[in-house]
């Protein structure tokens, strides 16, 4: 029987201090907020993770206009020089309820300079002012315009990857489904951190880890929000680990935590990819939480991860041969 590293101090006495502070302002939990109020909870949580500050980067907020009438924001970041370079489409985390481009700005930023890579950073439609499949919509319209605008972003177009955090690792898994055999839009990686993989909470993560930042519950509230109907949930688009063949999908970078519920649900999907004969790279951390990567200028290993994804994804773009 496999035994467990105990969790991170750092990351135990930030989980600490966030509870406290929870109950000084008599705060309920989050899966009994409303939409709107979790999103100004969101917002002053970030109190507790410091913001690092990362120069040499050319960033820019535009829109993309869609095909159903509404404006996507996003935010580009560009590293100084001439390109072209490897362009990571990008999704936030939060549930799909809650999260936005500054939510996600200080991974961006340091995957854009220390990767050496152009970001495009999405702010997709929330639930469930927008449900299911808006925000996947969304993603698939950013990733068009990626490649259609590959030059005004300096953007290599044999190099474009996919990415995301927890809901944004699955709205990016299911997008590098959606485009697979696709001649036009031909992606060559996706990043999947901490990723949303599975409508299913019947698993060992999930009785492992129920009680620390990501609850059963507040994964049952966030599906509640996001999707119109729990059938939705075979869908491929909303659960990518039910995809029948992991086939012609793209070399992966997977990020998972051992304290995460969602933990097996990502394991699963790398291993599924493997066996097609994907190229993946794991990295997996045994002393963190779901979402840790946002604690980064608080806790001193997530700030190492980072780095060590930096580092990677910079190998992955720039080293593996394109297949033609």
């Amino acid at each position: 029987m496999k035994v467990k590293a105990p969790l991170n101090p750092q990351v135990s006495e930030l989980l600490h201090t966030i509870s406290e502070k929870m109950k000084e302002f008599n705060h309920p939990p989050l899966d009994i907020l409303t939409p709107e109020q979790s999103r100004v909870f969101y917002k002053s949580a970030r109190e507790f993770f410091t913001t690092i500050s990362v120069g040499g980067l050319v960033v820019e907020d535009t829109f993309i206009p869609s095909s159903e009438g509404h404006d996507i924001p996003v935010r580009i970041y560009t590293p100084s020089g001439e390109g072209p370079y490897p362009v990571l489409i990008y999704s936030h985390g939060g549930g799909w309820v809650f999260g936005d481009l500054d939510s996600a700005d200080n991974l961006c930023r340091h995957l854009s300079k220390h990767a050496g890579i152009v970001v495009v950073s999405v702010g997709y439609r929330l639930a469930p002012e927008h449900k299911y499949p808006s925000a996947f919509r969304d993603v698939i319209e950013s990733i068009k315009w990626t490649f259609r605008h590959r030059e005004r972003l300096k953007g290599d177009i044999k190099r474009i990857a996919v990415g995301g955090e927890s809901s944004g690792g699955n709205l990016a898994a299911a997008a590098a489904i959606y485009f697979r055999g696709s001649e036009e839009y031909k992606l060559f990686l996706q990043v999947l951190i901490t990723p949303v993989m599975d409508y299913n909470f019947d698993t060992l993560s999930y009785r492992e880890n129920h009680t620390y930042n990501l609850t059963n519950e507040k994964m049952k509230w966030f599906w509640g929000h996001y999707l119109n109907d729990p059938s939705e949930g075979s869908e491929v688009y909303v659960s990518p680990l039910r995809v029948h063949s992991m086939e012609s999908l793209p070399n992966t970078l997977l990020v998972t935590a051992e304290f995460d519920p969602l933990r097996e649900e990502g394991l699963a999907f790398g291993e599924r990819l493997k066996k097609a004969g994907i190229n993946v790279e794991l990295l997996h951390y045994e002393d963190m939480v779901h979402s840790f990567i946002n604690m980064i200028g608080t806790v001193d290993e997530a700030k190492r991860a980072l780095d060590e994804m930096a580092i990677k994804l910079k190998c992955m773009l720039y080293t593996i041969e394109v297949n033609e």
